[in-house]
């Protein structure tokens, strides 16, 4: 159970963290740029594939140590943990990307997305980091990515990292499963 003085150093911890990454990230800033063209992202693996998602979105990541496997639900949710008494669902992005299902590890991560009231997990092969990137060299999805994979990408940095729409993610509908047997 979560004091008031645990909320209160998480929240002091938070401000030090955020604090922190705006005095890193002015080191990236290109000539005339500014910290409005900066995006910190947690960046992770699905497969051989390298993505990343807006910290803002990002509530925490935690190692996968256990998760319950839900029955008649659909291919893309990979079960639920139970974090630290929150119930929280875990959706393999892998299935939407067409990128081989992979067994899970000890470098297994969830990168729990949180807005408001809307909380979930994705499942990650291994968590690469946490950076900052500059807007300016994102690049938009694909003609090729198209679908759901292209709904959930803001664009792709550099040439290898696809970078996610946390909030879309957060908000899509059809990830709610709410039907009953």
């Amino acid at each position: 159970m979560e004091t008031n003085a645990d909320a209160f150093e998480q929240e002091r911890m938070d401000a030090v963290l955020r604090k922190r990454a705006k005095k890193l990230s002015r080191e990236f800033l290109k000539e005339g740029s500014t910290d409005e063209d900066l995006l910190e992202i947690v960046e992770f693996r699905l497969g051989p594939e390298r993505y990343g998602v807006a910290s803002l979105h990002v509530g925490e990541v935690v190692p996968l140590r256990e998760h319950v496997i839900v029955p008649c639900t659909p291919p893309f949710v990979a079960g639920i943990i139970n974090l630290r008494g929150r119930i929280v669902s875990l959706v393999d992005l892998k299935f939407f990307f067409d990128i081989p299902a992979t067994a899970i590890s000890e470098e297994t991560r969830v990168v729990v997305l949180r807005s408001g009231d809307m909380e979930l997990g994705i499942l990650a092969d291994a968590l690469v980091g946490i950076r900052t990137i500059s807007l300016l060299n994102l690049h938009p999805p694909l003609p090729t990515m198209a679908g759901v994979r292209s709904a959930y990408l803001l664009g792709v940095e550099g040439e290898d990292i696809a970078i996610l729409d946390g909030a879309r993610i957060l908000r899509d509908e059809s990830l709610i499963v709410d039907e009953e047997v």
